[in-house]
């Protein structure tokens, strides 16, 4: 979904209704469905520059989530599989205006050759304001270095992201971001950044963007090698 999202198929806080708005004051599942022209992660496709579908379940309640996520993958030279992901998120109304969270995320690639390699965490963080700024960060202790052609190697990366969303008229809304990402297991470090359109009509939102990441981001062994292209997503949210 390439929209206030960086990531353009992943922001899983936007599919697990956060949006870093910590009023939920009713314990309740929801989730998520869709559907996108690539699966964008961190400025680098992992679905090779294909379509791909997304999937999410969660449960939230008095400022916690906890979910599962599952989004397509199409690594290079291997049939299509799928990501994995389990989630716990804490978060909190820190005033009228700014809102918080704190969370964990593992990842699991079971159907990738490569699948012990690509079986990592993260700990996240982002703050929020008004629903328009959003800063995040991500930091894992385990990234897996087969993201850069380096085998079983596992090390530290982080990234870092902005991004921005101005309503225009009802549902229609521009949004842009930023990000850094740094791979220290493969001394890479590469920017990111989108500018695009969401509408929403009912539970469903289409998102729209243009995306952009630097060279350095094709060195990822994910078989996209196109540093901007547009990609649209459609998301049904229940």
């Amino acid at each position: 979904m390439a929209g206030p999202r960086i990531d353009a198929f992943r922001r899983r806080a936007l599919l697990a209704g956060l949006a870093l708005s910590a009023g939920a004051a009713n314990a309740q599942w929801g989730g998520a469905i869709g559907y996108g022209t690539d699966n964008v992660y961190r400025g680098v496709s992992l679905s090779s520059g294909q379509p791909a579908w997304l999937a999410d379940l969660h449960y939230r309640g008095d400022g916690w989530t906890a979910g599962f996520g599952a989004s397509q993958e199409r690594p290079p030279f291997q049939s299509s599989g799928a990501q994995l992901t389990l989630y716990a998120d804490r978060y909190w109304s820190l005033d009228d205006d700014w809102s918080a969270k704190v969370g964990v995320v593992h990842y699991e690639s079971p159907w990738n050759v490569w699948r012990n390699e690509l079986r990592y965490n993260d700990v996240t963080a982002a703050i929020g304001w008004r629903g328009r700024w959003r800063l995040s960060i991500a930091l894992s202790p385990d990234m897996p270095g087969i993201f850069s052609y380096l085998g079983a190697q596992k090390g530290f990366a982080g990234s870092a992201e902005l991004s921005y969303r101005q309503p225009i008229r009802g549902r229609l809304s521009a949004n842009a971001g930023l990000g850094v990402a740094h791979l220290h297991v493969a001394g890479l470090s590469y920017r990111y950044g989108s500018a695009g359109l969401s509408y929403g009509v009912g539970d469903v939102y289409i998102y729209t963007s243009l995306l952009w990441s630097s060279p350095d981001a094709l060195r990822y062994n994910t078989g996209a090698r196109d540093q901007t292209r547009w990609v649209t997503s459609v998301v049904w949210s229940f």
